[in-house]
């Protein structure tokens, strides 16, 4: 029953898209147009009484003018008829739902569907779609201790999507199964390409221990309030404002100044832009941009490592880009290294092997 979830939520994930075009005058005739997006974002915000806010956006990418004119004709499509595109999310999503209520033995029903869309820039820009939702007793709760998943089970990711679980404040994580591709202090993302488990994705979230500390709480607390009481003190009295005295000149790394601190980037720059957060890139494109900012090589287990993949993974990424010509790889010994296009190989570093020959094409 865990994997007919899965299944449903990755013909969801698939088809939700879906968009009703007219035909003649209205929208009489409904034809289905697919619309494929360049990452798919599925976010589960899980309260403490085990009901989530979903969101799941849709983010294509608009780097040509017929990619931006097909986004703004969709998002007046939206705009204009918002329950054709909410009627068939929610449709599909109750399936879901009735799915995972007969496998966990908790009813549940999905509630308030609304779709949204707008444009994000991150380094390049996006037009995104986004699906909001409650879906109720998502998570299992037993004495204010959560199993979030089971609704999940046998989920699976690809290349192009990621799930991110999030729990209230105040709780902590008391096991994460498989291992998070990210972890915050109360949240946990997976990227695809994954394929979870029977019994997978699981959270297990219990409240944060409190007095923990053998009843000295307060004491700590009042240490630190009169260090803070000292400081201030010393303060004043430095820069005369007890005693009567002149204020004495504040040190020189007090003093404002006009000019950024060397090692801050100045905003506007390039190194205040940054790159595009990591859940708006593909697999593919994490590698290229990895590659990008090393000078357009490195090895394959480096690349495993930057990016904490296996490295079936990072074989089965890094294959993908060199048949679409976007990377190039060679061994030197019993290595393989990933370069882009046109990148100079014959200058490479002695420790990656003498005698190596960078002609040596091969397969990852």
């Amino acid at each position: 029953m865990g994997r007919t979830v899965g299944t449903l939520v990755v013909m969801l994930v698939a088809t939700a898209l879906l968009v009703p075009t007219a035909t003649g005058a209205g929208f009489g005739g409904l034809e289905q147009q697919s619309v494929d997006p360049d990452v798919v974002v599925m976010t589960a915000d899980v309260e403490a009484g085990g009901d989530a806010a979903w969101t799941v956006a849709y983010r294509i990418r608009l780097d040509d003018d017929n990619a931006t004119q097909a986004f703004d004709d969709l998002q007046a499509d939206i705009q204009a008829n918002p329950s054709a595109y909410t009627d068939r999310f929610e449709s599909r999503m109750q399936g879901t739902a009735g799915a995972a209520e007969n496998a966990t033995g908790r009813e549940m029903a999905i509630e308030n569907v609304t779709v949204s869309t707008r444009e994000e820039t991150f380094g390049q820009t996006y037009g995104v779609i986004s699906y909001r939702f409650r879906w109720t007793n998502f998570a299992a709760v037993s004495d204010d201790r959560m199993e979030i998943g089971d609704a999940l089970s046998g989920l699976f990711l690809d290349s192009e999507t990621s799930l991110t679980v999030q729990w209230p404040a105040g709780y902590q994580a008391d096991s994460v199964a498989p291992q998070a591709d990210e972890r915050g202090n109360a949240s946990v993302t997976w990227r695809g390409q994954q394929e979870f488990g029977e019994n997978e994705p699981r959270v297990v979230v219990s409240p944060q221990a409190t007095g923990g500390d053998g009843g000295n709480g307060p004491f700590i607390v009042g240490f630190l309030a009169l260090l803070g009481i000292a400081a201030a003190a010393y303060a004043l009295q430095r820069y005369g404002v007890l005693g009567g005295g002149e204020p004495a000149e504040p040190p020189a790394t007090m003093v404002e100044s006009d000019d950024p601190p060397s090692d801050q980037p100045v905003a506007g720059t390039d190194a205040d832009a940054g790159a595009p957060p990591a859940e708006l890139l593909s697999n593919e494109e994490q590698v290229l941009q990895l590659l990008e900012s090393n000078g357009g090589r490195l090895k394959q287990q480096q690349v495993a490592g930057e990016l904490d993949w296996t490295d079936a993974k990072t074989s089965q990424v890094i294959g993908g880009l060199r048949e679409e010509e976007k990377v190039e790889t060679f061994r030197i010994g019993r290595e393989n290294v990933v370069t882009l296009p046109d990148t100079d190989v014959t200058g490479r570093s002695g420790d990656e092997g003498d005698g190596a020959d960078s002609g040596d094409k091969t397969q990852s």
